[in-house]
């Protein structure tokens, strides 16, 4: 067996150590990035063109949404549970739907998503999943106040059988009905939305700024 000399030792230590340090640069490298605020906006039906308009429009109200250089994203997901209407002959996939909710799911699973802008369907579905943080974890209840009528929490249902039935109990308050606002009607139509903070977002005053604007 050929014995190797104290350089030729040297050498492959030296390696390892330069790969070592290198891998502990790149993952601490990884870990301190800084991740975008992000607002998702939920429905089978919205109107991506309108989101990209009102993205400019609030990155100049709000600049904070830009954070140490990372500009914030405004995700559309197309999503919800497809029911034809066969008379009309109007067709959508149903896929399409199941797609987006696995999308959202494993976005929010990431802690990558601080707002849900969403449809009363959607919104409903994931407060049941307590994917929302109670508005009383961020508002103050003067804050809050004068919103009575529009504050949004939904019936706890029991899925046991085959029809899904309420229990008699509700979520947390979390969310706010901005069904009125003009920006969101470009985006969303006619349909009766909410705006929701997302529970483990990391930036809960900022998303709350963003909720704010929609008021």
């Amino acid at each position: 067996m050929k014995k190797l000399t104290k350089k030729q030792t040297i050498i492959p230590a030296a390696i390892i150590l330069i790969i070592g340090f290198a891998a502990l640069f790149f993952g601490c490298s990884s870990n301190n990035k800084t991740t975008a605020f992000q607002i998702a906006f939920c429905s089978l039906n919205i109107n991506e063109r309108a989101v990209t308009e009102y993205s400019a429009l609030l990155q100049n109200e709000i600049p904070e949404l830009t954070i140490d250089g990372t500009a914030p994203v405004f995700t559309s997901i197309i999503m919800g549970e497809v029911v034809n209407d066969f008379e009309s002959g109007v067709f959508n996939d149903p896929m399409m739907g199941i797609a987006g909710m696995m999308r959202m799911a494993a976005i929010a699973s990431t802690s990558d998503i601080d707002v849900m802008i969403a449809d009363m369907d959607n919104a409903a579905r994931y407060a049941r999943d307590g994917m929302y943080l109670p508005l009383s974890s961020v508002f103050t209840s003067n804050e809050l106040s004068g919103l009575e009528s529009r504050l949004l929490s939904f019936d706890i249902m029991n899925a046991d059988g085959i029809a899904a039935i309420p229990t008699g109990e509700k979520t947390p308050v979390c969310g706010i009905n901005i069904t009125g606002n003009e920006r969101m009607r470009s985006i969303f139509g006619n349909q009766e939305i909410g705006v929701f903070i997302i529970s483990n977002t990391k930036r809960p005053e900022l998303a709350k700024k963003v909720v704010m604007s929609l008021l």
